[in-house]
């Protein structure tokens, strides 16, 4: 018979149907979730358990040896697929499928009684199969979940499910250490804190939220951006994502003010049919051509200098960042100028937008009306960005190319979003209404427009 502490009892005396466990190590998270598979299956007839761990491998480690010596010779255990079907109080049997977080499209189309997340932090992509494979398969059983994990902060999918709590009452969030476990002896907690960096001791021990201090969008705030309310939206603004070589796919952005209430997407669309769409798009909308930045790379290229669209924006990421604001240390009428001159301290245009963008983002100043993958998607890749300044003076912001191998695919989502940053440079820059703010203006106004003359096709 298992003794559970006085932790583990909240959580099994819980009513929720989603229950988030943020855990310290050897807590005995794991063991109270072992009890309430075994408790669920031989409850009722032809029930479905899911337990998913990070990796097969880690799920056989975890949880299959163990389960099999609780049920001892009760259930009958199939070592190659690691499913354990349980004879049930009612005649039949349950079946437990033990796998790794790699397996999950095998689960799309079935049907759950209860459902058991491992190591919440370490599954990417998490929000998204949550919603189109796990949560459809408690549907027809009115089925339960659990989620279970220490933090991590490359994907805060426990931070996220407890800011869900907040507002759903089907959800209850716990949280225990590893003091909490009786059983656990308190001199090895002593030589963990003593011997641990105090940030690894924080997390792995007491379960607690590390901030990144190198992360630039708050988390908290990336995930209210789709349920903020802006009362200001003036002005339509469009822009557009394309893919380098024209196989992948081309996203359309769509902003009133800093509100984007709509996003389409759409496969393998060639320079002519992307210019069409534009052109489509912007006449039924009534968006201004100077309204619309083209991802200016590979196709995108030839779209931005097509004579057919005239006075859109070709966005290149290797820019020059736009100098909008007044040096400091060169003041008007003392013998340097007759105007401040204007400095810019970004190494490139892009770390420029992605500055910007995380402080709209942070302060609550923008809004998104996109739900479902692409909302997931937006929110995993702006989540990763850090500020990697040098000390050389210029502000830098993670590459593109890192993002893309930390994440495992290009963060095309959340470019539409850093290309619109570029308006509100462009119109921060404008309502100083200095003469020297509008020199630079034109200047860049004059940059672009010859880039794409002279180097029409070229990519970055």
């Amino acid at each position: 018979m298992i003794q559970l502490h006085e932790k583990q009892k909240e959580v099994v005396e819980s009513d929720a149907r989603f229950k988030v466990i943020r855990a310290g190590r050897r807590s005995g998270k794991t063991i109270l979730e072992i009890e309430e598979m075994i408790f669920t299956a031989v409850s009722g007839k032809d029930r479905s358990i899911f337990y998913l761990a990070p990796t097969q491998s880690q799920a056989r480690d975890i949880i299959w040896e163990y389960l099999k010596r609780r049920l001892n010779k009760i259930g009958k255990p199939n070592e190659t697929r690691l499913e354990m079907r349980v004879p049930t109080r009612e005649g039949g049997e349950s079946i437990i499928y033990v796998t790794g977080w790699e397996n999950r499209e095998n689960f799309r189309g079935k049907k759950a009684h209860l459902q058991v997340f491992d190591e919440l932090d370490t599954m990417k992509g998490f929000q998204i199969a949550w919603q189109e494979i796990f949560r459809p398969a408690l549907m027809d059983t009115n089925g339960r979940a659990t989620f279970i994990g220490t933090p991590k902060k490359e994907n805060p999918n426990l931070r996220r499910l407890e800011k869900i709590a907040k507002i759903d009452k089907d959800y209850a969030t716990f949280h225990f250490t590893t003091k909490d476990n009786p059983y656990v002896d308190p001199r090895e907690i002593e030589k963990a804190r003593k011997e641990l960096e105090a940030s690894s001791f924080k997390q792995e021990i007491l379960a607690e939220y590390i901030d990144d201090v190198g992360a630039l969008f708050n988390f908290s705030a990336l995930v209210d951006v789709f349920s903020n309310t802006l009362e200001d939206k003036k002005g339509k603004y469009l822009t557009v994502d394309i893919a380098d070589d024209g196989t992948d796919k081309t996203i359309f952005s769509f902003w009133e003010g800093l509100t984007e209430y709509q996003r389409i997407r759409y496969e393998r669309l060639n320079t002519e049919n992307i210019i069409d769409k534009i052109k489509e798009y912007a006449r039924e909308d009534k968006i201004p051509y100077s309204h619309i930045a083209v991802d200016a790379i590979g196709v995108g290229a030839g779209v931005a200098s097509s004579s057919r669209l005239d006075g859109i924006i070709g966005y290149k990421s290797s820019y020059g960042a736009i100098k909008t604001d007044q040096s400091i240390i060169k003041l008007p009428n003392v013998g340097y100028s007759k105007i401040v001159p204007l400095v810019s301290d970004y190494k490139n245009l892009r770390s420029q937008c992605v500055f910007t963008l995380s402080e709209n983002v942070n302060n609550h100043k923008i809004s998104s009306l996109v739900e479902g993958e692409a909302k997931e998607r937006i929110i995993e890749e702006l989540q990763t960005y850090q500020d990697i300044s040098k000390g050389d003076g210029k502000r830098q912001v993670t590459s593109k190319e890192e993002i893309k191998e930390i994440i495992g695919r290009s963060p095309d989502d959340s470019d539409t979003w850093i290309m619109r940053m570029y308006f509100e440079i462009r119109n921060r820059m404008s309502s100083q209404n200095s003469e020297e703010m509008q020199r630079v203006y034109n200047m860049q106004g004059m940059k672009f427009d010859k880039v794409f003359k002279e180097h029409k096709g070229n990519t970055k």
